[in-house]
């Protein structure tokens, strides 16, 4: 696409179906009797369950779910605090915290998969499998996009300020 021809403004569309998306999450855990796991901890509950093989840190789920560290920090504190996981020093250096989950974590885990599965297949619902493939395949290209032009803007590089001026 040339530039100036975006005529679409995503950001507004992607948040606010980001913000439908974990109220949906919300409500159908709530009616599932587990008050106290919000969307995201259910994600990174299943990703340390999908992830038990290995070493999981801090640092991972900041990268993972592109989430700041002081954010992750809280939400893995909350975490602990309701039982879910379980942050262990490492052996090999003492300033890392291994994440695993706890046993309630682990029992919580295949519910949230059933809740995530209900809902991914109603929120889809109508949509084909080609058009399916062509979105996410869309998204993953925005994805890249957005994550060189964050490499671009943090990098040093001021030539994409004039970019904006010259308009």
């Amino acid at each position: 696409m040339e530039e100036g021809t975006c005529r679409f403004h995503m950001g507004h569309r992607i948040r606010k179906l980001d913000n439908m998306l974990k109220r949906n999450m919300q409500l159908a855990l709530s009616g599932l009797g587990v008050d106290e796991v919000t969307a995201m901890n259910g994600f990174i509950i299943q990703y340390l369950y999908h992830h038990a093989d290995r070493a999981v840190y801090q640092r991972d789920i900041e990268k993972e779910f592109k989430i700041g560290r002081s954010a992750v920090t809280n939400i893995l504190t909350r975490m602990e605090e309701n039982g879910f996981i379980h942050r262990e020093t490492d052996g090999s250096d003492a300033r890392l915290k291994r994440l695993t989950l706890t046993a309630k974590g682990e029992e919580q885990c295949q519910l949230l998969q059933d809740a995530i599965e209900w809902l991914n297949c109603r929120q889809l619902q109508g949509i084909s499998q080609e058009e399916q493939e062509r979105f996410f395949a869309t998204l993953e290209k925005i994805e890249g996009n957005a994550g060189r032009l964050a490499a671009r803007i943090l990098g040093g590089d001021d030539s994409w300020t004039g970019e904006i001026r010259r308009k």
